[in-house]
């Protein structure tokens, strides 16, 4: 028993751990459940923009779940994407960076 003893220490040490917690959700823009108010630290996307309609609940969907700190990575390409939805991105109070041609490949390069 003393080696079962030795395990469930062992086990509860690990448990009693402070560990990071990671939640993955789909998530169609602009759909909110009426108590759903979790706000997250990243939020991913890729291809999101590219047409005009889909920007308004996109940017209420950032909006929504994001905290001052919420990091967005959102994979767009410039040929796509029209230069009003990073317009409407500043108006809504997020900042965006374009990452330089040099760092995609080249059939990810704006024109």
């Amino acid at each position: 028993t003393d080696m079962n003893e030795d395990e469930n220490k062992s086990d509860d040490l690990l448990n009693s751990r402070k560990r990071p917690m990671t939640v993955v959700k789909e998530h169609r823009w602009g759909e909110f459940e009426p108590d759903d108010d979790e706000k997250f630290d990243f939020i991913f996307g890729s291809d999101v923009a590219y047409r005009d309609f889909l920007h308004e609940p996109l940017i209420q969907t950032l909006l929504r779940y994001s905290h001052e700190g919420t990091i967005s990575l959102i994979g767009v390409t410039m040929i796509d994407t029209k230069p009003k939805f990073f317009t409407e991105l500043k108006e809504n109070g997020f900042t965006y960076v374009r990452l330089p041609d040099a760092q995609m490949a080249p059939e990810f390069r704006g024109t």
